[in-house]
């Protein structure tokens, strides 16, 4: 039951649960692709019931990329 879970256990669950949602969002800034806030808006939404999650995984890792990034120091 909810009611067992103390302090110390919300100090664990609370923001391991957090990083989780934001898997996707991470995967998908990483991979730098074309549509970032389409994957955080659908993960957000996902939050509520874990299927749009899924949905928001699944558009980061297959969702389109930018080119890569300039690299430091060189003129383009």
């Amino acid at each position: 039951m909810i009611s067992t879970i103390g302090p110390l256990e919300l100090l664990v669950i609370v923001p391991l649960a957090l990083l989780i949602l934001c898997v996707p969002t991470f995967i998908a800034y990483r991979r730098r692709v074309d549509r970032l806030g389409l994957v955080v808006v659908v993960s957000v939404i996902g939050a509520a019931t874990g299927l749009f999650w899924f949905v928001a995984l699944v558009m980061a890792l297959s969702m389109r990329t930018r080119g890569p990034a300039p690299m430091p120091g060189m003129s383009g």
